[in-house]
Protein backbone atom coordinates (compact mmCIF):
# COMPACT_ATOMS: atom_id res chain seq x y z
CA UNK A 1 0.00 0.00 0.00
CA UNK A 2 2.57 2.54 0.81
CA UNK A 3 4.20 1.40 -2.57
CA UNK A 4 1.25 2.27 -4.32
CA UNK A 5 0.87 5.19 -2.86
CA UNK A 6 4.26 7.00 -3.22
CA UNK A 7 3.60 5.85 -6.87
CA UNK A 8 1.33 9.04 -6.97
CA UNK A 9 4.35 11.34 -6.95
CA UNK A 10 5.31 10.48 -10.42
CA UNK A 11 2.23 10.73 -11.72
CA UNK A 12 0.05 13.74 -13.12
CA UNK A 13 -1.08 15.91 -10.27
CA UNK A 14 -4.43 14.32 -10.52
CA UNK A 15 -3.85 10.93 -10.58
CA UNK A 16 -5.73 9.34 -7.93
CA UNK A 17 -9.56 11.20 -10.19
CA UNK A 18 -8.28 9.50 -13.57
CA UNK A 19 -9.81 6.66 -15.29
CA UNK A 20 -8.54 3.95 -17.07
CA UNK A 21 -9.52 6.17 -20.63
CA UNK A 22 -7.53 9.07 -19.32
CA UNK A 23 -4.35 7.19 -18.58
CA UNK A 24 -4.21 5.04 -21.90
CA UNK A 25 -4.35 8.24 -23.32
CA UNK A 26 -1.56 10.28 -21.09
CA UNK A 27 0.25 6.54 -21.98
CA UNK A 28 -0.05 6.57 -26.14
CA UNK A 29 0.01 10.99 -26.20
CA UNK A 30 3.79 10.50 -24.62
CA UNK A 31 2.81 12.05 -21.69
CA UNK A 32 3.65 9.11 -19.51
CA UNK A 33 6.25 6.26 -19.56
CA UNK A 34 4.69 3.60 -17.44
CA UNK A 35 1.04 2.08 -17.05
CA UNK A 36 -0.49 -0.72 -15.49
CA UNK A 37 -2.96 -1.64 -17.73
CA UNK A 38 -5.19 -4.51 -19.08
CA UNK A 39 -3.80 -5.75 -22.91
CA UNK A 40 -5.97 -2.91 -24.99
CA UNK A 41 -3.21 -0.25 -24.03
CA UNK A 42 -0.94 -2.29 -26.85
CA UNK A 43 -3.60 -1.86 -29.55
CA UNK A 44 -3.81 1.66 -28.87
CA UNK A 45 -0.50 2.56 -28.99
CA UNK A 46 0.27 0.91 -32.50
CA UNK A 47 -3.04 3.29 -33.71
CA UNK A 48 -1.47 5.95 -36.42
CA UNK A 49 -4.39 7.88 -35.48
CA UNK A 50 -3.81 8.53 -31.89
CA UNK A 51 -0.22 6.80 -31.17
CA UNK A 52 2.97 8.94 -30.45
CA UNK A 53 4.71 6.29 -29.32
CA UNK A 54 4.62 3.68 -32.00
CA UNK A 55 6.74 1.17 -31.61
CA UNK A 56 8.37 2.25 -28.51
CA UNK A 57 6.40 0.25 -26.35
CA UNK A 58 7.21 -3.08 -24.27
CA UNK A 59 5.40 -5.31 -22.24
CA UNK A 60 6.18 -7.25 -19.45
CA UNK A 61 4.48 -9.45 -16.26
CA UNK A 62 3.73 -8.43 -13.10
CA UNK A 63 6.37 -7.22 -10.81
CA UNK A 64 6.82 -9.90 -8.22
CA UNK A 65 8.46 -10.38 -4.74
CA UNK A 66 11.65 -12.69 -3.05
CA UNK A 67 9.41 -12.89 -0.40
CA UNK A 68 5.69 -14.07 0.48
CA UNK A 69 3.51 -13.62 3.68
CA UNK A 70 3.66 -16.08 6.12
CA UNK A 71 -0.06 -16.28 7.91
CA UNK A 72 0.76 -18.23 10.54
CA UNK A 73 2.99 -15.32 11.61
CA UNK A 74 1.72 -11.90 9.88
CA UNK A 75 5.57 -11.65 8.57
CA UNK A 76 6.97 -11.42 5.33
CA UNK A 77 9.25 -14.62 5.03
CA UNK A 78 12.19 -15.66 1.81
CA UNK A 79 10.74 -17.47 -1.23
CA UNK A 80 11.78 -20.85 -0.99
CA UNK A 81 10.05 -24.03 -2.54
CA UNK A 82 7.94 -24.66 -0.07
CA UNK A 83 6.56 -20.61 0.23
CA UNK A 84 6.83 -20.06 -3.36
CA UNK A 85 6.53 -23.52 -5.61
CA UNK A 86 6.34 -21.33 -8.47
CA UNK A 87 8.72 -19.09 -8.29
CA UNK A 88 11.28 -17.90 -11.20
CA UNK A 89 14.30 -17.64 -10.35
CA UNK A 90 13.29 -16.84 -6.63
CA UNK A 91 10.68 -14.19 -7.76
CA UNK A 92 6.99 -15.30 -6.91
CA UNK A 93 4.63 -14.02 -9.80
CA UNK A 94 1.06 -13.49 -9.38
CA UNK A 95 -0.29 -12.26 -12.42
CA UNK A 96 -4.12 -10.39 -11.42
CA UNK A 97 -6.61 -11.82 -14.08
CA UNK A 98 -8.70 -8.36 -13.16
CA UNK A 99 -12.18 -8.42 -14.32
CA UNK A 100 -11.81 -12.26 -15.03
CA UNK A 101 -12.45 -12.14 -18.79
CA UNK A 102 -15.45 -11.78 -20.89
CA UNK A 103 -18.14 -14.73 -21.46
CA UNK A 104 -21.66 -14.96 -22.29
CA UNK A 105 -24.61 -16.41 -21.65
CA UNK A 106 -27.99 -17.87 -22.47
CA UNK A 107 -31.02 -17.77 -20.95
CA UNK A 108 -32.08 -21.39 -19.81
CA UNK A 109 -35.89 -20.55 -20.34
CA UNK A 110 -35.64 -19.05 -23.59
CA UNK A 111 -37.22 -19.89 -26.62
CA UNK A 112 -35.07 -22.75 -28.38
CA UNK A 113 -35.04 -20.33 -31.73
CA UNK A 114 -33.53 -16.99 -29.56
CA UNK A 115 -31.10 -20.23 -27.99
CA UNK A 116 -30.16 -21.06 -31.27
CA UNK A 117 -29.75 -17.25 -32.47
CA UNK A 118 -27.49 -16.61 -29.19
CA UNK A 119 -25.72 -19.13 -29.37
CA UNK A 120 -24.67 -18.38 -33.15
CA UNK A 121 -23.86 -14.73 -31.78
CA UNK A 122 -21.56 -15.69 -29.50
CA UNK A 123 -19.88 -18.47 -32.03
CA UNK A 124 -19.13 -15.30 -34.33
CA UNK A 125 -18.03 -13.02 -32.57
CA UNK A 126 -15.05 -15.45 -31.23
CA UNK A 127 -14.13 -16.93 -33.91
CA UNK A 128 -11.03 -15.65 -35.25
CA UNK A 129 -12.42 -13.62 -38.68
CA UNK A 130 -14.05 -11.85 -36.23
CA UNK A 131 -12.18 -11.66 -33.02
CA UNK A 132 -8.84 -10.58 -34.50
CA UNK A 133 -10.18 -7.87 -35.79
CA UNK A 134 -11.42 -6.52 -32.08
CA UNK A 135 -8.34 -7.84 -30.68
CA UNK A 136 -5.59 -6.59 -33.17
CA UNK A 137 -7.00 -3.78 -34.13
CA UNK A 138 -9.56 -1.78 -31.24
CA UNK A 139 -7.83 -1.20 -28.87
CA UNK A 140 -11.28 0.44 -27.22
CA UNK A 141 -13.05 -2.83 -27.59
CA UNK A 142 -11.82 -4.70 -24.12
CA UNK A 143 -10.69 -7.80 -26.27
CA UNK A 144 -7.31 -8.80 -25.23
CA UNK A 145 -5.40 -12.04 -27.32
CA UNK A 146 -6.76 -15.71 -25.93
CA UNK A 147 -7.21 -17.18 -29.25
CA UNK A 148 -4.10 -19.88 -29.76
CA UNK A 149 -3.44 -19.01 -33.17
CA UNK A 150 -3.78 -14.88 -31.85
CA UNK A 151 -0.48 -15.83 -29.87
CA UNK A 152 1.09 -17.87 -32.54
CA UNK A 153 0.24 -16.07 -35.80
CA UNK A 154 2.91 -13.14 -35.90
CA UNK A 155 1.80 -11.65 -39.92
CA UNK A 156 -1.93 -10.96 -38.24
CA UNK A 157 0.09 -8.89 -35.77
CA UNK A 158 2.42 -7.33 -38.02
CA UNK A 159 -0.44 -6.45 -40.77
CA UNK A 160 -2.25 -4.81 -37.47
CA UNK A 161 0.94 -2.65 -37.48
CA UNK A 162 3.14 -4.12 -34.56
CA UNK A 163 6.34 -4.61 -35.14
CA UNK A 164 7.72 -8.40 -34.73
CA UNK A 165 9.92 -6.77 -31.35
CA UNK A 166 6.82 -5.40 -30.18
CA UNK A 167 4.61 -8.18 -30.85
CA UNK A 168 6.79 -10.57 -28.95
CA UNK A 169 6.98 -8.29 -25.98
CA UNK A 170 3.53 -7.84 -25.87
CA UNK A 171 2.22 -11.22 -26.35
CA UNK A 172 4.79 -12.88 -24.29
CA UNK A 173 3.69 -10.48 -21.10
CA UNK A 174 0.18 -11.73 -21.61
CA UNK A 175 1.31 -15.42 -22.64
CA UNK A 176 3.39 -15.34 -19.30
CA UNK A 177 0.70 -14.01 -17.43
CA UNK A 178 -1.95 -16.20 -18.61
CA UNK A 179 -0.23 -19.87 -18.46
CA UNK A 180 0.97 -18.42 -14.60
CA UNK A 181 -0.30 -21.55 -12.46
CA UNK A 182 -0.10 -18.85 -9.54
CA UNK A 183 -2.21 -16.33 -11.48
CA UNK A 184 -5.15 -14.45 -8.55
CA UNK A 185 -8.62 -14.23 -9.98
CA UNK A 186 -11.53 -11.64 -8.59
CA UNK A 187 -13.01 -12.43 -5.52
CA UNK A 188 -15.70 -14.76 -6.42
CA UNK A 189 -18.43 -15.49 -3.63
CA UNK A 190 -21.80 -13.74 -3.21
CA UNK A 191 -21.87 -10.13 -2.87
CA UNK A 192 -18.24 -9.23 -3.42
CA UNK A 193 -18.96 -6.03 -4.78
CA UNK A 194 -19.47 -5.21 -0.96
CA UNK A 195 -16.26 -6.39 0.12
CA UNK A 196 -14.19 -5.15 -3.15
CA UNK A 197 -15.55 -1.99 -4.11
CA UNK A 198 -17.52 -0.80 -1.05
CA UNK A 199 -14.93 -1.79 1.98
CA UNK A 200 -11.58 -2.09 0.00
CA UNK A 201 -11.82 0.70 -3.01
CA UNK A 202 -13.21 3.43 -0.26
CA UNK A 203 -10.32 2.44 2.30
CA UNK A 204 -7.74 2.72 -0.45
CA UNK A 205 -8.98 5.57 -1.68
CA UNK A 206 -9.04 7.76 1.54
CA UNK A 207 -5.32 6.23 2.05
CA UNK A 208 -4.11 7.85 -1.11
CA UNK A 209 -5.80 10.93 -0.91
CA UNK A 210 -4.25 11.41 2.42
CA UNK A 211 -7.21 11.25 4.58
CA UNK A 212 -5.85 7.83 6.79
CA UNK A 213 -2.53 6.55 7.04
CA UNK A 214 -1.90 3.50 6.54
CA UNK A 215 -2.54 1.44 9.76
CA UNK A 216 -5.50 3.12 9.93
CA UNK A 217 -6.44 2.02 6.36
CA UNK A 218 -6.10 -1.53 7.08
CA UNK A 219 -8.04 -1.34 10.60
CA UNK A 220 -11.21 0.22 8.17
CA UNK A 221 -10.55 -2.63 5.65
CA UNK A 222 -10.73 -4.76 8.71
CA UNK A 223 -13.51 -3.80 10.15
CA UNK A 224 -15.44 -3.44 7.01
CA UNK A 225 -14.95 -6.82 5.97
CA UNK A 226 -15.96 -8.14 9.65
CA UNK A 227 -19.02 -6.02 9.74
CA UNK A 228 -20.35 -8.19 6.71
CA UNK A 229 -22.07 -11.01 8.96
CA UNK A 230 -25.35 -11.30 7.33
CA UNK A 231 -24.53 -13.22 4.31
CA UNK A 232 -22.91 -15.82 6.80
CA UNK A 233 -18.71 -16.51 7.33
CA UNK A 234 -18.43 -20.40 7.08
CA UNK A 235 -21.19 -20.16 3.97
CA UNK A 236 -19.07 -17.56 2.32
CA UNK A 237 -15.54 -19.92 3.36
CA UNK A 238 -16.55 -22.23 2.04
CA UNK A 239 -17.78 -20.46 -1.48
CA UNK A 240 -14.63 -18.96 -1.45
CA UNK A 241 -12.39 -21.93 -1.06
CA UNK A 242 -14.61 -24.14 -3.65
CA UNK A 243 -13.64 -20.50 -6.05
CA UNK A 244 -9.96 -21.42 -5.63
CA UNK A 245 -10.00 -25.42 -5.52
CA UNK A 246 -9.09 -25.27 -2.16
CA UNK A 247 -10.48 -27.54 0.60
Amino acid sequence: MRVYKESTAYGPPNEINLDVGDTCSAFISGHCVRTLDWGDVGVLAIDPKQSKVIDKVGAVILPGSRKVLDRDTGKLVPCDKTTCPYAIDGVNHAPFAAFGGWSGGINAKAKPKVKDAAYAFLSFMSQSAQSNVDVMTIGASGFNPYRRSQFTDMSAWKKAGMSDAAAKSYLGAIQQSLQSPNMIIDLRISQNQRYEQVVLDTAVARFVAGELDADATMKAIDSGLSEIDDLGRDSQLRAYKASIGAK
